[in-house]
């Protein structure tokens, strides 16, 4: 019987003895590589651009104006504690205080007014906005959070023209609205994750982190500088770290604050100190009040106490 020449095809580390002939290898040009094709359907996991098409999601934001040193600290603490203790879904937007978080508004079945309201509720936005006089937030220290799920925040407070503004511009537009949720304004959310959640130890590891990279300073001495700003959710991120593609729509500056009070007269450091100590108050255990036990009283009304006297020594 002749002998066949036959052609090994495992790799040549992996044998690497074996003698391959020019020719007998085909050429790399004649693989033909399948286009990628996903199991998922469409009509579950819709692409952003046809989600877009059926409805627009936006977002009421205030936030530090870009290059300021809040701003610049801001973007220092998210990318020091993203290396250093990984991604959370704090992560996915730059550090802000939200107004409006989630607004929905579904097409409208005309082509030619089919985001009619989208721009109608612009239109709210900024005539409500312009009504107001918005100051800058006031920081009030940081804190971990148990509930809704573990967190770290900065505790901000806002004068009460923000809240008019979210029940006028909910009470002008939310009936053509699919969804406006009116945010509670006083937080800045730096570290939390409602998948799986972040350990204490590691809030506290954040906290210190935040401590000595966000400037603290600036915002107690001067307000900052800071802007309301629309956005339009053009992408929203479901990977934890990753992002959400937003696209400015509209930005307002916010009046920088003017603090007449008595505490405006303090040193800064002092100010801050207080900030932390009102936190730390806020979130000792030591300071819940414990429930009074009432004494018990005798279940038998008619009992005799029988009092012994102490005995005398001679």
């Amino acid at each position: 019987m002749p002998f066949t020449e036959t052609v090994d095809n495992r790799s040549t580390l992996s044998a690497p003895n074996q003698q391959v002939h020019e020719g007998d290898v085909p050429d790399f040009t004649t693989f033909k590589l399948e286009g990628f094709k996903m199991n998922s359907s469409t009509d579950i996991n819709p692409s952003p651009h046809r989600l877009r098409e059926a409805r627009r999601s936006l977002a009421l934001y205030l936030e530090p104006n870009e290059g300021t040193p809040i701003q610049t600290s801001f973007q220092s603490f998210q990318e020091k504690t993203l290396h250093q203790f990984g991604p959370n879904q704090a992560h996915n937007t730059q550090l802000h205080v939200s107004i409006l978080g989630r607004v929905l508004i579904e097409r409208g079945p005309d082509f030619s007014t089919k985001w009619d309201t989208v721009n109608e509720f612009i239109e709210v936005v900024d005539e409500e906005i312009k009504k107001r006089n918005l100051k800058a937030p006031n920081f009030t220290g940081f804190e971990i959070q148990d509930k809704p799920t573990k967190s770290l925040v900065i505790n901000v407070r806002l004068n009460n023209e923000y809240q008019t503004l979210g029940r006028a511009i909910e009470t002008r537009i939310s009936s053509k609205c699919n969804s406006l949720l009116v945010s509670p304004m006083d937080k800045i959310h730096l570290a939390y994750n409602v998948i799986k959640s972040i350990s204490r130890p590691t809030l506290k590891s954040i906290k210190e982190k935040a401590e000595s990279t966000i400037d603290i300073y600036d915002w107690v001495k001067t307000g900052g500088s800071w802007k309301l700003t629309l956005y339009e959710v053009m992408l929203e991120s479901q990977v934890v770290g990753v992002q959400q593609q937003l696209t400015e729509i509209r930005s307002w500056p916010i009046q920088p604050k003017h603090d007449t009070s008595f505490a405006s007269n303090l040193p800064v450091s002092l100010r801050i100190k207080l900030s932390f100590l009102t936190s730390w108050f806020k979130s000792s255990t030591f300071l819940t009040k414990k429930p009074v036990l009432p004494v018990a009283e005798p279940s038998n009304q008619n009992a005799v106490v029988v009092r012994r006297r102490p005995k005398q020594t001679i």
